[in-house]
């Protein structure tokens, strides 16, 4: 069980942090006066009404909801657009909404938490000064509460254990598959190769080394190359569980070992090295920023981008908009020494949070946990999914097909369904035509379930690692830029893995133990 911490330290730590983030956080923020969602008779907590709800000849007032979340889209949606006001029409909701980039957030989110002048529902993940302000009862507990919203029940159970603190929910999970990883390719650059979709991680490596050399674009010059990268860390563990690391954390004989211990880590490594010291990748991935990453993409300088499945229709739109007869497909899984595998994530991008200092009673907090319920009802879901008839779709023989893939990613996806959705509104909204890459991606997603490798701590605390784990993250992620860039060889690189254990890794390794055995005995 993870101990309290005491207020007086929570604090300030909090306000240190604000002041390095005041202090370097120079971007102006926008806040989005716009308004969302509420809606189904199915739950009757009151968050605003479907239909004009009369209480002594007065309408009951709308619902008003600040919300600031990460938002990493082009540019997000003005106030008042077409969207956001069918919501707020539906629901009888006025929203405020701050999407901001995720740089930006993750700097104003302890200054918004260390202040208490924060919105009522706020995007977190289990960092440390989150679980810090968690432990510190900051926000609410809402596992009580969710056996009355049917809706936001139905999700699966290991989602909501993997967000959970000390087995407690504090948030609704923003889902998104279990194992969603997708390496997306310029399916026009491998036929004009005459290659085939890589199934092994050697046939990877050589359709890595053909998108660089052999002209796949057929432009007569030698100006593409195989995969844009900006996350090398991810880059190395998602290859290394393709030749058999675990994920994160293995358990040996009863003992939590990181992967960075293990061999196949090392055989991920080296094949990352590899592709950096051949050209294969970019060798900008430690500055890179997300539109020249995405740019290199859709621009047809990469032929690979890794990313996540909901993007690969996103992408497709881009590339096609940028070159008509382009198309894309992708990838999940390679065959490695141990089959088939896949790294699962928590089964969401973090979740919603309401902090009792701007959610002050338990009735406020229903009120937007029915919002939440609400946003499932056939009308939203089917907004959310789809989009605006006419406008993100049409309808022919009662089911929706796609109008402009890349207007609805811009106005719908990425500024509402991939930040407040909690239920996948697929679920819920009416019928579609799905083309035959939706229907794969359906499919893939499905198959990875049964073949994900998930990583054992998410369920864990380990009291150092919520003190010091920026640090220690840093070192191994620094160890991990250098080996690749050959500023380490692998002598350095163990010695930087020792210096991780002897500063708080073999620590972190025995409290999960600890916490582990005391949950299975």
């Amino acid at each position: 069980m993870v101990k309290k911490r005491q207020n007086r330290r929570f604090v300030w730590c909090l306000v240190m942090i604000a002041v390095l983030a005041a202090m370097t956080a120079a971007c102006a923020s926008r806040d989005g006066g716009g308004k969302t969602v509420a809606g189904n008779d199915e739950t009757r907590q009151s968050a605003g009404q479907t239909e004009s709800e009369q209480q002594g000849g007065v309408t009951k007032a709308p619902l008003h909801i600040t919300i600031a979340y990460n938002f990493d889209g082009k540019e997000f949606p003005q106030p008042g657009n077409e969207i956001e006001k069918r919501i707020e029409q539906y629901t009888n909701t006025e929203l405020d909404i701050q999407g901001l980039p995720s740089t930006v957030y993750n700097e104003k989110l302890p200054v918004m938490v260390a202040s208490g002048d924060i919105p009522k529902v706020v995007s977190a993940n289990k960092t440390p000064y989150i679980l810090d302000a968690i432990l510190d009862d900051v926000f609410w507990e809402i596992g009580p509460y969710l056996k009355d919203y049917p809706r936001l029940s139905e999700l699966n159970e290991i989602i909501y254990k993997n967000i959970s603190v000390d087995g407690k929910i504090y948030g609704l999970p923003r889902v998104r598959p279990i194992a969603r990883g997708t390496y997306i390719y310029r399916k026009d650059w491998l036929n004009n190769l005459g290659l085939q979709e890589p199934k092994t991680i050697d046939e990877f490596y050589n359709v890595l080394r053909a998108f660089t050399y052999d002209d796949p674009d057929k432009n007569g010059q030698q100006d593409t190359y195989g995969m844009t990268v900006r996350d090398m860390p991810i880059e190395v563990r998602d290859m290394a569980i393709f030749y058999g690391a675990p994920n994160n954390w293995g358990i040996v004989d009863g003992k939590f070992v990181k992967d960075v211990l293990f061999d196949e880590y090392m055989e991920g490594l080296k094949f990352m090295k590899k592709l950096y010291d051949e050209g294969l990748i970019n060798k900008d991935f430690l500055a890179v920023d997300r539109p020249k990453w995405e740019g290199e993409f859709e621009f047809g300088k990469a032929g690979i981008i890794h990313n996540t499945s909901n993007t690969v229709t996103i992408f497709g739109a881009r590339v096609k908009n940028q070159k008509s007869d382009s198309e894309v497909d992708f990838f999940s899984r390679l065959t490695g020494p141990k089959g088939e595998r896949i790294r699962a994530e928590a089964g969401s991008n973090g979740f919603l949070a309401f902090p009792k200092a701007s959610v002050k009673t338990e009735e406020e907090l229903k009120q937007i946990l029915a919002f939440f319920e609400k946003m499932n009802d056939e009308e939203m879901a089917t907004l959310f999914h789809w989009g605006v008839e006419g406008v993100h779709f049409k309808a022919e023989n009662g089911k929706a097909v796609r109008i402009d893939q890349g207007k609805y990613d811009d106005e719908v996806a990425y500024p509402y369904r991939w930040t407040l959705g909690i239920v996948p509104p697929e679920r819920h909204a009416i019928p579609g035509d799905l083309t035959p890459l939706e229907q794969k991606i359906e499919e893939v997603m499905a198959e990875n379930e049964q073949l994900a490798v998930h990583d054992p701590t998410l369920t864990l605390i380990s009291e150092t690692y919520n003190k010091i784990g920026e640090q220690l993250n840093t070192i191994i992620n620094d160890a991990i830029a250098k080996f690749v860039m050959g500023e380490i060889d692998e002598e350095g690189w163990k010695k930087e893995i020792e210096r991780w254990r002897q500063e708080g890794g073999d620590q972190v390794a025995k409290e999960y133990e600890e916490q582990y055995a005391n949950i299975n005995n």
